[in-house]
């Protein structure tokens, strides 16, 4: 289990395994997309929830929705790219706590053959294509780096 603190955010505890107690508020479908080597990251707008922070598409699971059904419904909302469910392959789960609040964190690559145009909804202000050399440099949300460890280690393994 990964522990951190960070000046604007309450603890946040980044899980692989089921913790005990645990009890989700939510579950949250994250989309991996990558082209080159590049991962496609989102800026949060200011006022939002860990606003002026990067993070992949993501968004919680609606009621009756599956997991990968949010998964592209989130990328859809957010950027504008549609893909279809056979591009979309489920990486994985996380446990993650961030103060008094906990969620299943899904991870999904999503495999793309081109960069598509990005139109950015209202929750997000800017996006890039970023190498990891360039993500070790940004202010990622909480729990951020260790999905993106997570991520990157099923990746390999697959």
């Amino acid at each position: 289990m990964h522990t951190k603190h960070d000046d604007q955010l309450p603890h946040i505890q980044v899980s692989k395994t089921v913790p005990h107690p645990f009890k989700p508020d939510c579950e949250i479908a994250a989309c991996y997309l990558e082209i080159d080597g590049r991962l496609l990251l989102l800026k949060r707008a200011q006022g939002k929830f860990e606003g002026e922070k990067w993070g992949v598409p993501a968004g919680k699971i609606e009621k009756g929705e599956t997991p990968v059904d949010a998964a592209m419904r989130e990328l859809s909302e957010e950027t504008g790219i549609q893909v279809f469910s056979t591009n979309v392959k489920e990486m994985g789960k996380l446990y993650i706590r961030k103060g008094t609040g906990a969620y299943i964190f899904y991870l999904f690559q999503i495999a793309i053959d081109t960069t598509p145009q990005v139109v950015l909804n209202a929750e997000h202000t800017e996006y890039k294509w970023a190498s990891d050399q360039e993500i070790a440099l940004l202010q990622l949300i909480g729990g951020g780096k260790e999905a993106l460890s997570y991520y990157k280690e099923l990746k390999v393994g697959s």
